[in-house]
């Protein structure tokens, strides 16, 4: 058992992973396959306004269903 405040996703994907690329309107996600779960890494837009969208801050860990958490 392991009592920590850090993230299990950080805990136990490797810093290293591939980087994956998704397409999203505006832009790109840069993301690790965690889990079987995708992990948002990077964001790369022209438009300011997409780094201040919470969606997609990285650490944010989208589902294979496409749901977005934390």
């Amino acid at each position: 058992m392991l009592y920590t405040i850090v993230s299990e996703y950080d805990v136990f994907c490797s810093r290293f992973a591939e980087r994956k690329y998704l397409d999203i309107k505006g832009g790109k996600l840069e993301y690790t396959v965690c889990g079987g779960n995708k992990k948002i890494v990077g964001l790369f837009s022209t438009d300011p306004a997409m780094y201040l969208n919470k969606n997609y801050r990285p650490g944010r860990i989208i589902r294979q269903n496409g749901r977005k958490t934390s």
